[in-house]
């Protein structure tokens, strides 16, 4: 256990004294989870802040307005100068005297406006003028009764019983679509995981090989078990270092929730993961005959099984075929594990079957490079 231990503390030193580990395991999969989750941010859905100006002769209809535009999902942020519109990306402009006018009958325009080419114009289009018709709509029922249009008869008339309502319910589980960092974060940290255990977990033992190192080491009196387990060791824990790193990046940096009660959950399949990506680069490193093809290989299998277990994107865009094909990798039995505690709340038992795949896997991978692993 002594000799396992010193092995790996010495190859773990050696790793970490290189600054392309560094750039690897913290510098791009955090760049890169930022530059495609604000990509995919940016395009994710309808825009949720709402810019508004109402001249202080607006009267009350246009707190009515803001009032059921808050009530749409906007984040209504009332503005007191009409020429700090420009600096939000949706905008509403009500006119001067805009209760007078709407109460004297005559035509009132408010002006909407949103970025060019914004896909979901209609969407905003279409929440802002059903508060607009609300609000018309309650007009004609208080005219009809004879009432005063004013804050309190809207109140009132709120607060009255519906004779129709629309009940809405769930006929299954509904899956949202996860974008921006919420997709983005976990999927960098799943994919580069693989891959610098493939790629640099690969070549530094290649490189012991080649070297001589690993064969002067089997010359002295470690035994081939503690070298096997020490260089395990040493790229599970490099593995979980930089999971550690990217988890507290994407907590303060990007803001990710990760699963709140449910974080030990979490943290054990990330480490069952993590487990088999040491295991898988251990067993390449013993497959692959020079660097080259050790860096080959690895870029390829990790950006290959990335895309395919959806990492890249929401694995819910893809075709059927490949929803079904990334629950037979590793890479998507991560992604739908952290999915399930972080997107959608799901209890820890539901990624049981997720750790035992992974710690499964993690065993075979392991005993087929202890199988495998040669100093020369």
């Amino acid at each position: 256990m002594r000799d396992a231990f010193f092995v790996a503390q010495e190859d773990l030193r050696h790793a970490l004294r290189l600054p392309q580990i560094w750039v690897w395991m913290t510098v791009m999969p955090l760049l890169l989870a930022y530059i495609v989750g604000s990509l995919m941010a940016s395009r994710a859905g309808a825009i949720d802040r709402l810019a508004m100006y109402a001249p202080p002769d607006s009267g009350f209809l246009a707190g009515e307005l803001a009032h059921r535009l808050t009530a749409s999902g906007y984040q209504v942020v009332r503005l007191g100068d009409a020429a700090t519109l420009r600096s939000y990306p949706l905008s509403l402009r009500i006119p001067a005297a805009f209760t007078a006018s709407v109460l004297a009958g005559p035509p009132v325009e408010i002006d909407l406006a949103y970025p060019a080419g914004y896909s979901l114009a209609a969407w905003e289009h279409y929440r802002v003028g059903r508060a607009v018709d609300g609000i018309l709509a309650d007009l004609a029922v208080l005219s009809k009764q004879g009432r005063t249009p004013d804050p309190a008869a809207f109140a009132a008339l709120a607060a009255q019983p519906r004779k129709l309502e629309l009940r809405v319910e769930s006929a299954g589980e509904t899956r949202k679509l996860i974008l921006g960092y919420q997709q983005s974060v976990p999927g960098f940290i799943v994919m580069f995981t693989l891959q610098v255990s493939l790629t640099s977990g690969c070549v530094l033992l290649i490189a012991e090989r080649r070297h001589g190192v690993l064969r002067r080491l089997a010359a002295s009196p470690v035994s081939r078990a503690s070298i096997v387990a020490g260089k395990l060791g040493s790229r599970l824990v490099l593995g979980l270092l930089q999971v550690g790193v990217a988890m507290l990046a994407g907590r303060w940096w990007f803001a990710m929730e990760w699963g709140g009660r449910n974080l030990w959950a979490v943290l054990l399949l990330l480490a069952a993961y993590t487990a088999l990506c040491a295991a898988l680069g251990l067993l390449f490193s013993n497959l692959a005959r020079t660097e080259s093809q050790a860096l080959a290989a690895g870029v390829i299998a990790a950006n290959l099984l990335a895309a395919m277990g959806g990492c890249w994107w929401p694995i819910e865009v893809t075709p059927p075929w490949m929803r079904h094909a990334a629950l037979l990798l590793p890479t998507g039995w991560a992604m739908d594990g952290l999915h399930k505690l972080i997107s959608f709340g799901a209890a820890p038992a539901s990624v049981v079957p997720h750790v035992a795949a992974l710690l499964a896997a993690a065993l075979v991978a392991g005993w087929a490079a202890v199988r495998r692993f040669r100093t020369e």
